[in-house]
């Protein structure tokens, strides 16, 4: 089984955002030592603790600073950018690291003013052209736009090899479909709606065909993200899980309430009104307890859904407990590094 890792650009506590953006350099310099297959790095904006408004720039940095890990902007929130100008920085990555540069291609929503500040037209409302723009993207990913394409006359350093490799990221069977159906990666999220992840395999299975598009893929290739809280034992894993599990209590609520910081043990314990156990369920939001039992159940996700590859999100502010963990994991599913 593969593991890779999806960093939120926590900032430790008593840091910076600078700080967190050196902090995951050299977390992801020690996730290519320990064996893990990919690093990527999302795009939130207006989260005060997290540094992540830009991961097409920041992947920069990650993949100069390693050497085999593959790097990920996981992802493009599509729906807020022209889709050129997206391949453009996209193309110049994988010019700069060829063959090791993912693009996660997304959609959400980043709160109503935010969501505003990101459009050039703020005063019209757009039109829902998302499959579009996928397409349109993909297209100019390996320069292969259609002859009946306004823009078919022009390119994206055309001397370069297509890529980089596009994944759609998905939450339901209609995302992953999609996926199928253009012949791309399928990133699942099992993050919102973890009980959809088996179906959402399986409708990418089932639909899958060669893609005809040059940046696309010939055979199905697919991970599941998982949220993913170890301890030494179930005790400190229940205890390292509650901030994150207070956080999207909080985001999750009519109101949206984005938090200030990561909450403290005691806040967490507060808001979601006292602790809570590990629980044994098969698709949980949080897949918390020690290495050996996370391996378990995620060899159990792995047999429902014939996935070989899991992306692993911790959501810790302390780098060193953040390491500890992930070489806990690295031995007890054995990485090869």
């Amino acid at each position: 089984m593969k593991l890779s890792i999806l960093d939120p650009l926590v900032v430790p506590g008593g840091s910076t955002s600078g700080g967190a953006l050196r902090t995951a350099i050299t977390m992801a310099q020690q996730a290519e030592r320990l064996g893990f297959t990919r690093y990527w790095i999302v795009e939130h904006h207006d989260v005060a603790f997290e540094a992540n408004p830009a991961p097409e720039v920041f992947a920069a940095a990650l993949a100069g600073a390693t050497s085999r890990i593959r790097i990920g902007v996981g992802g493009v929130l599509l729906n807020h950018y022209s889709p050129y100008k997206v391949a453009e920085a996209m193309r110049t990555l994988n010019a700069l690291f060829p063959g090791r540069i993912d693009v996660g291609i997304g959609r959400a929503t980043a709160g109503p003013l935010a969501d505003r500040a990101l459009k050039r037209l703020r005063e019209i409302e757009l039109p829902d052209d998302h499959a579009e723009r996928v397409e349109e993207l993909i297209s100019w990913l390996g320069n292969d736009l259609p002859p009946a394409s306004p823009f078919h006359g022009i390119g994206i350093m055309r001397d370069e090899p297509p890529g980089p490799l596009p994944w759609i990221l998905a939450v339901s069977e209609e995302s992953a479909q999609r996926a199928a159906m253009l012949g791309l990666g399928l990133a699942c999220s099992a993050f919102h709606k973890p009980e959809q992840a088996p179906h959402s395999m399986a409708a990418y299975r089932a639909a899958f065909r060669p893609s005809t598009y040059a940046a696309g893929i010939a055979a199905p290739q697919a991970f599941i993200a998982v949220r993913v809280i170890i301890g030494e034992t179930p005790e400190e894993a229940e205890r390292l899980a509650m901030p994150v599990r207070a956080v999207f209590r909080q985001r999750r609520k009519p109101e949206r309430i984005m938090v200030e910081h990561l909450p403290t043990l005691d806040e967490a314990v507060a808001i979601m009104g006292g602790m809570v156990a590990a629980g044994d369920e098969d698709w949980p939001a949080f897949l918390v307890g020690t290495p050996a039992g996370v391996k378990a159940r995620l060899r159990r996700m792995a047999d429902t859904t014939g996935v070989e590859e899991f992306m692993i999100q911790d959501f810790l502010d302390d780098p060193p407990l953040r390491l500890r963990n992930y070489e806990l994991l690295a031995r007890e599913f054995e990485l090869e590094r």
